[in-house]
């Protein structure tokens, strides 16, 4: 018996985690079906303006791809439901901790080259998979890397990912990401490849060892002239060890026919310790234990309303979040009593009509297919074990080589403690 897209009152919204460029996250429960009880993470989105609609739709592709494949990737997001109803849209998700590798950056500092190598490795057995589809993510950095409760990391949000397998040629919208971690051929709109997030891997391995590669621009327009640039400074290089050295010589090319794809960048000296099938099947150990983490807000996303606020919560599945941020985009429309029109007056000047959009959205609806049965059709736990990345027991686990365990949130920084010092930032696109 075929099981039918949830409604907003399926799930129960606990409590609010953060928000990204044009969406909110908070982490839910279901209520209903076979995987009641069951935890997730909403990614509710804001389609405030041409842009927001575009990368909604973008990584609804490209997590429907995902979700469809046999082999279904721990290192990257899975895509549980999606819906469209009353011009709102949202995602549910496979649920994490809630914190990312940013937040584990701001509390212990610049990491160890060997517990670099760990997240890294994690991070490219996620983005091997996804070059495997001809996709490109365009937007690797610290806050999109999140960590599941065991201390494991996944690489998130594919809103700004571009697929290459469509071979249409990119438009403006497509060259996307942030600017201090995107590559020179993305911010000059001249190319986009698999390689391009070689040159972002780069950028983040810099800044997990030694902090950000260039300093804070004074404006947006100085952030993209550096990017196109390609200028970066690596704080202590000489004191770092050679393989690393070279893995950024590698990595850092300015043309990108000059990179190495992945399998060429797990071939560098840097990872050749590293036990390609272990770190695949999730059985190196994690150096740092997530429990005492806790998700860090950008300055114009903090107020005074606690994450479980029964207002903020509210807001979950509606049009409008009704909670007022400091930030502009949002400070006009989230008062808490004001009720904006069904479709923001932005859209409707960009030509958009109810019509439109609901032609847009008319294949948003989406279940994964271990979940389109009921439980008289299947094995209810079978169906739900892989929707859920196993957790780390107390079997057999392995450090990568001379990477030391700490079972709680240390520094072992070998060239001492190095305090990251960075704003959150989001990801840009060129044309916003």
């Amino acid at each position: 018996m075929d099981v039918s897209v949830p409604c907003p009152s399926d799930f129960v919204v606990e409590r609010f985690i953060g928000r990204g460029c044009y969406s909110f996250v908070y982490e839910i429960r279901k209520t209903t079906g076979f995987d009641s009880g069951s935890k997730y993470a909403l990614k509710r989105f804001l389609l405030e303006n041409d842009s927001a609609i575009k990368c909604v739709l973008r990584e609804r592709r490209i997590l429907e791809r995902l979700a469809l494949c046999d082999f279904q990737s721990p290192f990257l997001p899975m895509l549980c439901y999606s819906m469209w109803k009353n011009y709102s849209s949202a995602f549910v998700l496979r649920e994490g901790s809630g914190c990312d590798l940013y937040d584990l950056l701001c509390h212990v500092g610049c990491l160890s080259e060997s517990n670099t190598r760990f997240y890294i490795a994690e991070i490219i057995c996620g983005l091997e998979h996804l070059h495997s589809l001809s996709i490109v993510h365009l937007d690797v950095k610290p806050e999109n890397i999140l960590f599941y409760p065991d201390g494991h990391v996944f690489v998130s949000d594919l809103d700004r990912s571009y697929d290459i397998s469509q071979n249409i040629k990119p438009t403006l919208d497509d060259f996307t990401g942030t600017p201090l971690f995107m590559a020179p051929e993305v911010a000059r709109g001249e190319a986009i490849d698999t390689r391009s997030d070689i040159w972002s891997l780069g950028v983040l391995v810099a800044e997990m060892v030694t902090g950000p590669i260039r300093r804070e621009a004074e404006n947006t327009a100085e952030e993209f002239k550096r990017a196109r640039m390609g200028t970066y400074s690596i704080r202590g290089l000489k004191r770092l060890s050679k393989p690393l050295q070279s893995f950024f010589s590698a990595c850092l090319q300015r043309q990108h026919t000059q990179r190495p794809y992945l399998k060429g960048v797990k071939e560098l000296r840097f990872l050749k310790c590293v036990d390609w099938c272990k770190a695949g099947s999730r059985l190196l150990r994690p150096p740092y234990s997530t429990s005492e983490l806790r998700h860090r807000l950008t300055k114009e996303d903090k107020t005074s309303v606690p994450s479980t606020d029964v207002n903020l919560l509210s807001g979950a599945f509606k049009p409008w979040i009704p909670v007022k941020f400091n930030s502009k985009m949002t400070q006009s429309a989230n008062t808490g009593d004001f009720e904006p029109e069904d479709i923001p007056s932005s859209l409707k000047k960009a030509g958009y009509t109810e019509e439109k959009l609901d032609s847009l959205f008319n294949s948003f609806n989406f279940i994964h297919p271990n979940l389109r049965t009921s439980p008289a059709d299947t094995d209810v736990s079978d169906s739900l074990s892989k929707l859920t990345v196993k957790l780390d027991t107390k079997g057999s686990v392995d450090s990568i080589p001379n990477t030391k365990h700490s079972k709680g949130l240390v520094n072992n920084n070998s060239m001492g403690p190095i305090p990251f010092r960075r704003p959150r930032s989001r990801g840009t696109s060129i044309g916003d």
